[in-house]
């Protein structure tokens, strides 16, 4: 038999459960160094207005497993251009 996880977003900040797709994940880094992660509705995104405050992070970095010896196909080299033309005689 297998197993199937379900994953249930409660607001942490009044604590009704979140519908899925609906949920924002806020990281709050602490002078310290912690780090602390609240799941919050998007009515409470909205009441806080958080929209377009700080700044948007990108995704760094490769993804896990996308360069593998296995599945590496090697480039193919383009024929060197002379650039002088062939002497004809």
């Amino acid at each position: 038999m297998g197993t199937k996880t379900i994953t249930i977003y409660v607001s942490d900040l009044d604590q009704p459960e979140i519908p899925a797709g609906q949920a924002y994940q806020l990281s709050i880094r602490h002078p310290d160094g912690s780090t602390q992660q609240l799941d919050i509705s998007e009515k409470n995104y909205r009441d806080l207005k958080l929209a377009g405050a700080g700044k948007t992070l990108k995704r760094r970095g490769r993804k896990p497993g996308s360069t593998t010896g296995a599945a590496r196909v090697p480039r193919k080299r383009r024929p060197r251009q002379n650039s002088t033309p062939p002497a004809t005689a």
